[in-house]
């Protein structure tokens, strides 16, 4: 079992998820073998770049799992590659740490360091990545669905679903935005805190990994003429992997985690 190798397919993984939060189709190479300003080739375990604004940002990731922390060597070496390129931001992960003047040198280079103790979890790392682009604004329309979510008072969302135990608990999404306001009508009468938001496809992904990594139930809420009242519906339970394949048009959202 080639552990270094599973170590770096578990990286891969939560960074695959978290840079393409928004279908960005980022794809992360491995193994990569890039010519630098000398000539010579180096090989990084993980690749990607992105366009922002119309600059190309390039990242590489060297992924070490040692059974000790690594010395300065290790790091001096991921240097000097990225020297050789001027251009390209180093993460370096260490599952076992950094000896100190390991970490020093790194941090003095410009590397992100991160260990088994700073690196956040996936729900963490998650989480983080939803606040800054990925929670719904108040102009999306539901594609199909709508949701109600916690906001702040600045009326922005903070990244929490409206959630009830009734029969079990759960998070309810709406196809029609108008059932999702009758519910939220209800819910601001005794608390302003809430909002309808209309999931995009992309929000509907980040939805969708969200649940479950809580391991949240989700049912789907519908009216018919025999719904009298704003807080009655139709409802039934859906799988997450059901909405996936039913409603999400998209990449496959999850595939096995290679590494525990």
């Amino acid at each position: 079992m080639n552990l270094g190798f599973e170590f770096e397919e578990y990286i891969k993984y939560i960074f695959s998820h978290i840079i393409n939060i928004k279908d960005e189709n980022i794809d992360i190479k491995e193994r990569i073998k890039l010519t630098g300003l000398s000539g010579i080739k180096h090989e990084f375990d993980l690749y990607y770049e992105f366009d922002k604004s119309g600059f190309i940002h390039k990242v590489a990731i060297e992924c070490k799992n040692t059974k000790r922390p690594i010395d300065k060597k290790d790091v001096l070496d991921f240097v000097g590659k990225l020297n050789d390129f001027r251009n390209i931001l180093g993460i370096l992960i260490s599952r076992n740490g950094f000896q100190s003047g390991a970490k020093e040198f790194g941090e003095k280079h410009g590397l992100i360091l991160m260990d088994q103790n700073s690196l956040p979890t996936f729900p963490q790392m998650l989480a983080d990545r939803l606040k800054t682009v990925a929670l719904p604004e108040a102009s999306y329309i539901g594609e199909p669905f709508w949701v109600i979510m916690e906001i702040n008072e600045q009326g922005k969302v903070t990244g929490t679903y409206y959630g009830t135990d009734k029969p079990f608990i759960h998070v309810p999404i709406y196809f029609s935005k108008r059932h999702a306001e009758s519910m939220l009508s209800v819910l601001n009468k005794s608390s302003s805190k809430y909002a309808v938001r209309g999931l995009t496809q992309y929000a509907l992904r980040s939805f969708i990994i969200t649940m479950n990594f809580m391991k949240a139930r989700v049912v789907i809420c519908m009216k018919d003429n025999n719904c009298k009242n704003d807080t009655e519906f139709r409802a039934f339970e859906i799988t997450l992997d059901e909405l996936e394949k039913q409603y999400y048009y998209g990449e496959k959202i999850f595939s096995k985690i290679p590494f525990a």
